[in-house]
């Protein structure tokens, strides 16, 4: 599975709906609607309500990079509901 930012957010921004969407395409067997309410949130660093195309890179990167202890914070913060 692959995403392409501006095929999936033509306009620049992912709403909340259209990012759930996406991630569950990434793990199309989970039960992920909570999980994905709260990493947009975390995700949306400058709180408007959308994602942009920086803060979309910005998860990309601290989901995919960095040490394995950075990388377990935000998951645990994502789910530490």
């Amino acid at each position: 599975m692959t995403m392409r930012f501006i095929d999936d957010c033509p306009n620049g921004k992912f709403d909340k709906k259209k990012f759930i969407k996406v991630y569950k395409q990434f793990y199309p067997s989970g039960k992920l609607d909570h999980v994905c309410k709260y990493a947009f949130d975390i995700f949306d660093a400058n709180g408007d309500g959308t994602i942009d195309f920086e803060e979309f890179l910005l998860a990309i990167s601290a989901t995919s990079q960095g040490n394995l202890q950075d990388r377990l914070n935000l998951a645990f913060d994502i789910c530490d509901i």
